[in-house]
Order: C-alpha cells, then sequence, then structure tokens
C-alpha cells in the first residue's frame, strides 16, 4: 500500500471516529455545560440579539411574561446550535424570547433573533417556530407542544393582550391572555375551537367526537381537556391500524 493510501485511510478512521463521539455527546446536556464553561458562552451565536428595553410599567402578577416575570431556566436552539442551561423569558405579548446575559455586559438582556430560533424550553414545556399559511389558517411564531400521539400534534398559541390602568397618578398595565389551538393532522394544520372544528378535521370520526366531546370539561380547564381529548383520539386511529 502506497504511502498516500495509508494517510487517507489514517485520517478518515481519525475523522469518522471523532464524529461519532461528537454525536454521542451531543445527547447529553453536560457536553453542552462543559462546553459553555470552557469555550464562554458569549463568544457563541447565542450572544448576537437585540438590546431589550421594557416599554410597560407593571405593578401585579397579570405581567405578559410565559408562567413568570423572572427568567427561567431553558434550553434553546439558536442558530443551528443547542443550549442548555439558559436563562430565558418568553414575552407572549411580543412573542420574543429574552435572554438574560448578564449585568457584566452592556446590554443585560437580549432579544434574541426570532428568525434564528427553531425551538425553544422552558422549565418542562416545549415550543417550536412555525410559519406557513395554508388552506384555512396562517401560523406564525411560537407554538406550545401540548401533545403529539400519532397522527396528531396538538399546539397552542399563547398571546397576551396589554391593557392600560391608571390608579392615581401611577399608569401600568396589565395583561390578560388570548389562547388558541390548532392540531397538525397530515402535515396540515387546523384551528380548534369547538367540538365542530374537530368534526370537520376529522368527519370520519364524527360518532367518537359527538359521544366524547365534554363542553363543561373544557371550560373547567381547557389545556387539560384538550390533551386528554386528542390523546384518546389519537387511540383509536392507532387501534384501527391494529386491526
Amino acid at each position: 500500500m502506497k504511502t498516500n493510501q495509508l494517510i487517507f485511510l489514517l485520517v478518515l478512521a481519525l475523522m469518522t471516529s471523532i464524529n461519532v463521539i461528537s454525536q454521542d455527546l451531543q445527547k447529553e446536556p453536560k457536553f453542552y455545560n462543559w462546553f459553555d464553561n470552557n469555550v464562554n458562552r458569549y463568544n457563541t451565536s447565542l450572544y448576537n440579539g437585540i438590546e431589550y428595553i421594557e416599554l410597560f410599567r407593571t405593578i401585579n402578577e397579570r405581567h405578559k411574561f410565559f408562567e413568570s416575570s423572572e427568567f427561567q431556566p431553558g434550553s434553546i436552539v439558536y442558530d443551528n446550535q443547542f443550549y442548555n442551561q439558559v436563562p430565558l423569558k418568553y414575552d407572549l405579548n411580543t412573542d420574543d424570547i429574552l435572554f438574560n446575559v448578564g449585568y457584566n455586559y452592556d446590554y443585560p438582556t437580549l432579544i434574541l433573533h426570532k428568525s434564528k430560533i427553531e425551538s425553544f424550553q422552558i422549565n418542562k414545556s416545549n415550543f417550536i417556530q412555525i410559519n406557513t399559511i395554508g388552506d384555512n389558517v396562517e401560523m406564525n411564531g411560537f407554538y406550545q407542544v401540548l401533545l403529539k400521539k400519532l397522527p396528531l400534534k396538538l399546539l397552542k398559541k399563547t398571546k397576551k393582550k396589554n391593557f392600560k390602568r391608571i390608579k392615581g397618578n401611577t399608569v401600568y398595565y396589565e395583561f390578560d391572555y388570548d389562547n388558541s389551538y390548532y392540531v397538525e393532522y397530515h402535515e396540515k394544520f387546523y384551528p380548534i375551537g369547538s367540538k365542530n372544528d374537530v368534526i370537520r378535521m376529522l368527519p370520519e370520526k364524527k360518532e367518537y367526537i359527538n359521544e366524547y366531546f365534554n363542553s363543561a370539561l373544557k371550560k373547567s380547564n381547557e389545556d387539560n381537556f384538550w390533551i386528554s381529548f386528542f390523546e384518546k383520539l389519537a387511540d383509536t386511529f392507532n387501534t384501527q391500524n391494529k386491526e
């Protein structure tokens, strides 16, 4: 075997080994934390956003953020890179993701570029970005994945609208929820708000939907209702496929 051929084979084997090791490491969040600590996260593409300036003063718990007005532990796929244990806030009024850089930097809070965000997680809630225009729906921005069970995926769009308040000489704002739900079925998205919406999406399941759709449960806790309903509905497809 010629020397050049031997060198080529050795290099190829080394590159293959490195690639396999890299893939295994990247399955573990600890790898990313080690990388951030040793390489310095602020030298990565995550430190790439717009300075955040708060425009709305709030004085109570009716804030505009997802779950908490404080930064929460999360993870994010940003600019095709995964980052774990990132302090994040999700602004439901503007549909923006805020990253806590820290007060040692000129801009302690950054608005991450929406076009660079593929998905993110805050605590145990998972979100994906969807931008599509279909026959009956237009979807744009971040959607929470409430359920993923073939052939259905249940999504929630959470928004908060602002309302100006005046109390004496104080001007402040309160935010109220404005939620909507969608189902992805056979690569199409359907807005879901009522029993009739579900029937229009799945006319072949009309008998099941009429029997098990409970409007009272929907009013008590809409998230739990939709999750439970579509989880059981998905089971009917799986049972049918087995038969």
